[in-house]
């Protein structure tokens, strides 16, 4: 193991011990509260769910105290790795994780049905830009300017469009790195 790999070893050892103690003094200083109120829950594995409720929510850039503000994405990324590691240890149990699925609610169908949409669409969009940039580079052949002329055309598009909204300045610098991908001979590297 290299001496980086070390230093993070030992940073998150340190960093375990700071959370079990921060556990322990929450255990020491309000565990007997907690069990008096009639909780059902060891004081341990309260804390612990508290901390890790936490830490959720600040890994979501969410606030804390209110709950809200967090990013939807970050959020399904880490439920989404939290389900794949509970699948994994159902098979290390010999249990099939098929049996142990939960209906999906309609936002996660949804959210599945959006992921398979845009796989279809990035699909789409790399075979038609295969395609286009094999096709320009044969019409190249023929007319060594195609790529200026192209441009050309973007230019005089930006030109008519005056005055210009941040829509249009967007719209065209899109338009320019669209014609630069589908143009550049697709048997060099960038």
């Amino acid at each position: 193991m290299n001496k980086e790999s070390n230093l993070v070893v030992e940073a998150d050892k340190l960093l375990m011990a700071a959370v079990y103690e921060a556990i322990d003094n929450a255990v020491r200083a309000a565990g007997p509260e907690l069990q008096a109120a009639g909780s059902r829950i060891p004081p341990r594995d309260y804390f612990a769910d508290g901390v890790m409720r936490h830490l959720f929510l600040r890994l979501c850039g969410a606030d804390p105290e209110e709950n809200t503000g967090g990013d939807p994405e970050t959020a399904w990324k880490i439920l989404y790795a939290g389900r794949s590691v509970a699948r994994r240890w159902e098979r290390e149990r010999g249990s099939r994780p098929t049996l142990r699925m939960k209906k999906d609610r309609p936002e996660d169908i949804e959210k599945n049905e959006s992921e398979r949409q845009q796989l279809a669409l990035s699909a789409e969009n790399f075979a038609l830009t295969t395609i286009i940039r094999e096709l320009v580079s044969h019409a190249r052949a023929s007319d060594p300017e195609i790529t200026d002329r192209l441009k050309a055309a973007v230019h005089a598009r930006h030109a008519r469009l005056e005055p210009l909204s941040d829509t249009d300045r967007e719209f065209t610098e899109r338009a320019k790195r669209f014609v630069t991908l589908l143009t550049f001979p697709p048997d060099q590297e960038r």
